[in-house]
């Protein structure tokens, strides 16, 4: 399966017909819902395509770059980060997914660990699931992967913290 927008759609030219009997806007929830299952699918093809990831004695966090960007899984992510503590591998970041459908931001506070960067929100929400975002960057420090475990409360329902980014 390929993860472009149309190839997800395609095999919901059925469902479009059905939902188009269902009143607008419960159509247009359930469609974006049936896409967010298509989601997964497509992460795990993105994870197999991952390069190695850098050692923490390869790459300090006082290396990590302050901006990125790049697609999401629905929208564009965009990442920036503020070394706080580069020996202990603190830093600060702003998380954000946008597009037409949605949005969704998330103010964290993270540790730097063996490639991978682990943010957390800063202020969680009340009544929200435990939110985790895990960054792993590559060797060169240049490309990383983003992806979440129980982040709604921060964006909207089909949007995802989830994507590829590159250094700026």
């Amino acid at each position: 399966m390929t993860c472009s927008l149309p190839a997800r759609l395609r095999p919901l030219v059925r469902f479009g017909a059905v939902a188009r009997s269902v009143a607008y806007s419960g159509a247009r929830k359930a469609l974006w819902a049936a896409l967010a299952l298509a989601q997964p699918v497509c992460w795990a093809q993105a994870q197999a395509q991952a390069p190695a990831l850098a050692a923490s004695s390869t790459l300090p966090a006082s290396r990590l770059a302050a901006q990125w960007e790049g697609p999401a899984l629905v929208g564009q992510l965009q990442l920036r980060l503020i070394v706080l503590d580069a020996e202990r591998g603190a830093v600060a970041a702003a998380l954000t997914v946008g597009s037409p459908q949605c949005s969704g931001g998330l103010d964290s506070l993270g540790q730097w660990q063996r490639g991978t960067l682990v943010l957390k929100p800063y202020r969680p929400e009340l009544d929200a699931a435990a939110c985790e975002v895990r960054v792993r960057v590559d060797v060169d420090g240049r490309r990383a992967w983003v992806s979440e475990t129980g982040c709604g409360a921060y964006r909207g329902a089909a949007c995802v913290f989830e994507g590829r980014l590159q250094a700026r």
